[in-house]
């Protein structure tokens, strides 16, 4: 009897050991709009542009630009994960494309909340123009529960192409800066005035300060006018406006080679409409913070 026990011990033991050092296979689950349902949608809303896939079951995946920012891409999920993680992107030729050679796209960081992808710029152009090629970028993660799927999410470049003309149409009129800002900041003016108020002075004052602390970033300002008056009224009256922020933060010790000035007119409204409150937002200086 203690032989037959140990016998079935053994058993037991082996029977364990063989099923634990079996390896697991992962279940794949991808994600992706068909060949038929896929589209990319254009958004022209005020000072900001955007072109969407939707992806059922999932999300949207969306380049998107702003007045004065850089494009990005960002993918929107429909359930947020519950952790950061890692993700992959990888670009290959699509089922029915027999040339494009595949693309390693590099490593990304997925974090919690409805927007848990967000590219920057560089990286943002690499996968507009993986799809403008006509390739497939694949994003790829561990499932959000236990992590024990794959999760993979196809972009479909059908019909990018044919979006393009008014996707580059709505960018080409916002404003474009050869920088990224951190940060930004408005003062405002009065009609046909480069005095600065109370109001602007404290933002400015707080400007300089956080200079004075750091001094580990530079100024750039954009001097605006509203639309009244001719264009090279405005585009003076603008420049004054700049210049008067420049000497009030020289003023307060920021130094002259930390600030940078450009003057646009009436070229770039804060709000597009013809009324009295239209007009007071656009007569502004914009301060924006950026790297050194």
């Amino acid at each position: 009897m203690t032989c037959l026990n140990t016998f079935r011990a053994l058993a037991c033991s082996l029977l364990a050991f063989l099923f634990t050092s079996l390896p697991v296979s992962a279940n794949l689950q991808q994600f992706q709009s068909s060949w038929e349902d896929s589209a990319w949608v254009v958004d022209t809303a005020p000072k900001q542009c955007s072109l969407t896939q939707q992806i059922p079951r999932f999300g949207r995946a969306r380049f998107e630009q702003h007045s004065g920012h850089r494009l990005t891409f960002s993918l929107l999920v429909d359930q947020p994960p519950v952790r950061d993680q890692a993700a992959h992107i990888r670009s290959e030729a699509p089922p029915w494309q027999h040339e494009g050679k595949p693309r390693d796209l590099g490593g990304f960081r997925l974090v919690q909340g409805k927007t848990p992808l967000s590219i920057p710029r560089d990286q943002a152009l690499r996968l507009y123009y993986e799809l403008e090629q006509g390739m497939q970028p694949v994003i790829a993660f561990d499932d959000w529960g236990d992590g024990r799927d794959k999760v993979e999410v196809a972009l479909m470049p059908v019909r990018f192409r044919e979006a393009l003309p008014k996707f580059l149409a709505c960018t080409a009129g916002l404003l474009y800066l050869d920088f990224e800002p951190r940060a930004e900041q408005k003062v405002f003016f009065p009609t046909n005035s480069a005095r600065l108020s109370r109001a602007a002075r404290r933002v400015l004052e707080s400007i300089a300060h956080d200079y004075r602390k750091k001094a580990d970033f530079r100024i750039v300002l954009g001097g605006h006018a509203d639309e009244r008056g001719s264009s090279a009224f405005n585009l003076a009256l603008s420049r004054r406006r700049a210049v008067m922020v420049a000497r009030y933060l020289r003023s307060r010790g920021v130094p002259a080679k930390a600030i940078e000035s450009r003057f646009f007119g009436e070229s770039q409204p804060e709000v597009a409409q013809s009324n009295p409150e239209a007009w007071a937002r656009n007569r502004r200086v914009t301060v924006w913070i950026a790297d050194k």
